[in-house]
């Protein structure tokens, strides 16, 4: 009798520590809208499912983009109809608006490859940064 309710009170327990770990995930267990780059830096998906965001790490909105490249240090993204490109270095949390000719004349920026920002989520991976 004794070991039948120390086996209840067991896997009561047990159940309401899996319902706390559950509902305290970010969720992480059933996909997310979200992708990280590096350093917080995440691509999101917005409500358009075509469109995504970049965030810096802990906002909750960012700018949407078209086009986006990573290499490390640096994460290279072009905002929607924009003619600049916003230069991030992740080691330092900088964040500068360049020309396209400014990021072509830079060897370090020139190799960084570019993609379509769908391509680039595909290229994510949902809870691995890229470094």
């Amino acid at each position: 009798m004794w070991n039948n309710n120390l086996f209840r009170t067991f896997w009561r327990a047990a159940l309401v520590a899996l319902l706390v770990c559950l509902c305290s995930c970010d969720d992480y267990l059933f996909g997310s809208n979200s992708k990280q780059i590096a350093h917080g830096y995440r691509l999101k998906r917005i409500d358009n499912p075509r469109q995504y965001a970049l965030l810096a790490p802990n906002d909750t909105g960012g700018l949407i983009v078209d086009e986006i490249g990573w290499q490390k240090p640096f994460i290279l993204a072009r905002a929607a109809g924009s003619e600049y490109w916003d230069r991030i270095d992740t080691d330092r949390a900088e964040h500068v608006r360049i020309s396209d000719a400014q990021r072509r004349s830079n060897p370090g920026l020139r190799s960084i490859p570019i993609q379509d920002v769908g391509a680039a989520w595909n290229q994510l991976e949902a809870h691995k940064p890229m470094w």
